[in-house]
């Protein structure tokens, strides 16, 4: 045989056997991941009694009645991944956004935003005062953000993730819902003092 063929055969046999190995070991990782991601997100799904969505990395049900979701998805602002936990609290009324950014140096202060078409609602919401938020973040670690949709009437957190395991468990999951409830109380308050049309 034609020497060049044999050498053509054996470039085409290697090439082959890479691409089978390339696609074994893809469908193998991904196997992993969607394994250590039910592991994470099942016992939340257990918690609030749930369906668990592994196709689209969520869960939904109700905690004491209230509907909540969570969410592994991509980040708004550009690459990487954010968790979020979202209850249902139709208030109405003004969104706002706050937002918390770690600080640029070592010892510093988080730098934080607060957005809405009425200003001073952040005054009639406690929960956001650092000593609160922190009892679900690390502000001076990651960034998050707490915001409010009246549009789709959820009062949500969402985390930057570190890693794809950066999935909280129970405990904190359990903080993050008692957080939210006790935010979505005082928004509702604080929606009822929202002049009529200061919102469009």
């Amino acid at each position: 045989m034609n020497p060049y063929v044999q050498i053509t055969l054996v470039m085409c046999g290697i090439v082959f056997v890479a691409l089978a190995a390339t696609a074994y070991l893809a469908v193998m990782f991904n196997r992993r991941a969607k394994v250590d991601l039910e592991a994470a997100l099942r016992p939340l799904a257990e918690r609030i009694d749930g369906d668990l969505d592994l196709e689209n990395a969520s869960i939904s049900g109700r905690d004491e009645g209230t509907l909540v979701a969570a969410r592994m998805t991509n980040a708004a602002e550009g690459p990487g991944r954010v968790f979020q936990t979202e209850i249902v609290d139709a208030a109405g009324g003004c969104g706002w956004e706050y937002t918390s950014s770690p600080p640029r140096r070592a010892g510093g202060e988080p730098r934080v935003e607060f957005a809405s078409p009425q200003a001073d609602l952040r005054e009639l919401l406690p929960s956001l005062s650092d000593d609160s938020v922190r009892q679900v973040t690390d502000m001076g670690r990651e960034r998050f953000r707490l915001d409010y949709d009246p549009d789709a009437g959820v009062v949500r957190l969402t985390r930057s993730m570190r890693t794809r395991r950066d999935i909280p468990d129970v405990a904190a999951f359990d903080r993050q819902l008692a957080y939210l409830t006790e935010l979505g109380n005082q928004n509702r308050a604080a929606q009822e003092c929202v002049p009529d049309g200061a919102c469009p």
